[in-house]
């Protein structure tokens, strides 16, 4: 993305910055600063001092025109942190040439464990979006984290018929690149109707897992589960189920969802990242609570 010459009297802006580090066994909330409505305002732990649960609070909701959003997390050496968001993040219709944008800058130092993991965005007929989530892993590092993007809102029939957007994810390792997935969609492009692309469905999304040395085991009881949790949430909501499917490479685990729905999405993610985590920090899953809301 060419970078926005960005007016105050244009644009929105909104920024997040955090440190998190680990001090007598216990990871906390360091040098922290924010500009504008876009803040976190204490740390939780239910499962311990280890691992923070953290919810990145936004209280407009939705990105207008001219709206750029800036989140960066630095992660101290064996500082653990999940990170969510209580509500799904919106990509409004826009009438405008400036665009909606908002990047997220994950840093991640050695041995240290980041789980990004918010709710869906859903990306309004109209809107004209850029998602940019960066993600730097240093030594030991893990990562585990999700993007789930809903075109328009199929549970009310407004389709999007208008619009692009436009979605970037990059992992680095040591500074040399793990993974880099660009997505450019428009509304009346090829890529909403082709079988090689969306195949029509308003739902996708990527769940990443950094393997560090290959610990996390490719076993068919994963695709099992996954399997069968999909074949639950059909009979629990009536809806196609969609596809789902979970790729292992060297130094990652890649689990894609492609469907008519975000819950689908979110609740089969869920179910893959409560089978995974034991593997990548030895603790069973401890959903935040504000799941529950």
């Amino acid at each position: 993305m060419q970078p926005q010459k960005l007016d105050p009297n244009l644009h929105w802006l909104a920024n997040y910055q955090a440190q998190l580090v680990y001090i007598d066994g216990k990871t906390r909330l360091g040098k922290t600063s924010h500009f504008g409505p876009l803040r976190v305002q204490r740390a939780f732990y239910p499962e311990g001092d280890v691992c923070a649960h953290l919810y990145l609070l936004h209280p407009p909701g939705g990105l207008v025109a001219g709206d750029y959003l800036t989140i960066s997390l630095h992660l101290q050496p064996h500082a653990q942190a999940l990170m969510t968001t209580p509500s799904a993040g919106k990509i409004y219709n826009n009438i405008t040439e400036r665009k909606q944008y908002q990047k997220v800058s994950l840093k991640i130092e050695e041995a240290a464990v980041l789980e990004w993991m918010p709710q869906e965005t859903l990306v309004f007929d109209g809107a004209e979006g850029e998602l940019i989530t960066e993600i730097e892993l240093h030594g030991k590092a893990q990562f585990m984290g999700w993007d789930i993007v809903c075109l328009g809102r199929p549970s009310s029939e407004d389709w999007f018929e208008r619009g692009s957007i436009r979605q970037v994810i990059s992992i680095q390792q040591d500074g040399q690149p793990l993974f880099i997935e660009r997505n450019s969609i428009s509304a009346d492009g090829d890529i909403m109707r082709d079988k090689a692309g969306l195949a029509q469905q308003a739902v996708f999304g990527s769940f990443i897992l950094t393997n560090e040395a290959n610990t996390i085991p490719e076993l068919e009881e994963e695709q099992r589960e996954v399997l069968e949790a999909l074949a639950a949430l059909t009979a629990e909501t009536g809806q196609a189920k969609g596809l789902v499917a979970v790729t292992h490479k060297p130094g990652l685990v890649i689990v894609r969802y492609l469907g008519p729905c975000a819950d689908n999405a979110k609740k089969v993610f869920i179910k893959y990242w409560q089978w995974m985590r034991p593997f990548v920090n030895g603790r069973e899953a401890c959903a935040p609570r504000i799941w529950n809301t």
